[in-house]
């Protein structure tokens, strides 16, 4: 499973198995966020998922 958390200055996409996380690019936002649309509302800050098409994601 894998989630991507927004900070205020970034988001992060973290796998929930091993830990790993990494900072996203602005570059991957805009699909990220066209994916996953709840990410726009203001008051989510955390959306889990078991998979991602627009980005590649570390194992």
């Amino acid at each position: 499973m894998y989630c991507i958390k927004k900070f205020v200055t970034c988001w992060a996409i973290y796998n929930c198995t091993n830990g790993a996380n990494r900072l996203l690019t602005s570059h991957e936002q805009e699909p990220v966020a066209q994916e996953f649309p709840e990410l726009a509302c203001q008051q989510v800050s955390t959306v889990y998922f078991a998979a991602v098409k627009c980005i590649q994601i570390m194992p």
